[in-house]
């Protein structure tokens, strides 16, 4: 505000201080750069106070061409008279930066794209903000305030851009829901100063679509484990298998296969899962281990 005391000059004068040879007085010979106004500052003659004189809007950082002012003080002995013994100096004052705009989002609405079980940074949200860069106040800070309820999305600040970065840390699954909407609001590290505060601009929507991925037919269960009597007759039924297709939007098909049958002991029926033998089981095989004969069966699906 105007009246701000900014700093104090000090002189000394080695005449006898009882003396008007040692009365001080103090006056700015020069401001450098007269910019926005040629009068800044003012300073008290007698203290050697500096103040501000002009409205704080023309103390903005923000709007200067330079925050950085430098002023000539002449100091005048003899009270200040013509007669008296002058010496200058320079003072130097920086206008430091408040926290007095809050960053605010380029648009009311950003969009992402993700495919189903993929994570990492899927946009960067990106804002404006008047304060000095690389500062407390410019420095954002981004929360998620809706539509994350099972923690599956989080934001940080990029340091050097000071971008939000949006990103998917638990896999999403479209057969859930293809579609989710975020609410973010972004504040800045420092406090915004008492009469000035976060307007709408300050909060962002997200639109995200996540993309079907087919994924594999899982069986259930997994390993599965069956006991049978060496020498059963051959076609006999071992077990039923049983895989299921998570992609249930698109209502494909599943078909049985056999991958890894060691003995050539075994067949599946590719539509139901019905496993059968197709040779005698022997439990003195070589490919039998610890009474264990292992197989691996696929299941694939139409798509």
């Amino acid at each position: 505000p105007v009246g701000t005391t900014v700093m104090r000059m000090t002189a000394f004068d080695a005449d006898d201080s009882s003396t008007d040879n040692a009365l001080l007085r103090y006056n700015i010979l020069k401001q450098t750069p007269t910019k926005p106004s040629p009068n800044m500052f003012y300073i008290d003659p007698e203290k050697g106070d500096i103040v501000t004189v002009v409205s704080p809007v023309l103390l903005d950082r923000e709007t200067m061409e330079t925050p950085k002012y430098e002023l000539v003080i002449e100091a005048k002995d003899m009270g200040g008279l013509d007669v008296g013994l002058t010496g200058t100096a320079t003072a130097t004052i920086l206008i430091d930066d408040k926290n007095d705009h809050p960053p605010e989002f380029t648009k009311k609405e950003f969009q992402a794209t993700v495919k189903e079980g993929v994570t990492g940074v899927i946009v960067n949200l990106t804002v404006g903000d008047r304060d000095d860069p690389a500062t407390g106040a410019w420095r954002a800070v981004y929360t998620i305030i809706n539509g994350n309820p099972g923690q599956s999305f989080e934001i940080h600040t990029n340091p050097q851009t000071n971008e939000g970065m949006l990103s998917v840390v638990k896999p999403l699954d479209y057969e859930i829901s293809a579609f989710h909407t975020l609410l973010i609001k972004v504040e800045n590290e420092d406090p915004l100063i008492p009469d000035i505060a976060y307007g709408p601009s300050s909060t962002a929507t997200v639109q995200i679509t996540v993309e079907d991925v087919n994924e594999g037919p899982v069986f259930h269960p997994n390993p599965m484990t069956v006991t049978k009597q060496e020498n059963i007759p051959i076609g006999s039924v071992v077990l039923t298998v049983n895989a299921t297709d998570p992609d249930t939007l698109q209502h494909q098909t599943i078909r049985y296969s056999v991958y890894k049958d060691p003995a050539n002991w075994l067949e599946i029926n590719p539509t139901n899962g019905t496993i059968g033998t197709t040779a005698i089981l022997d439990r003195e095989s070589p490919y039998v281990q610890n009474n264990i004969y292992t197989a691996l069966f696929l299941a694939i699906d139409s798509g």
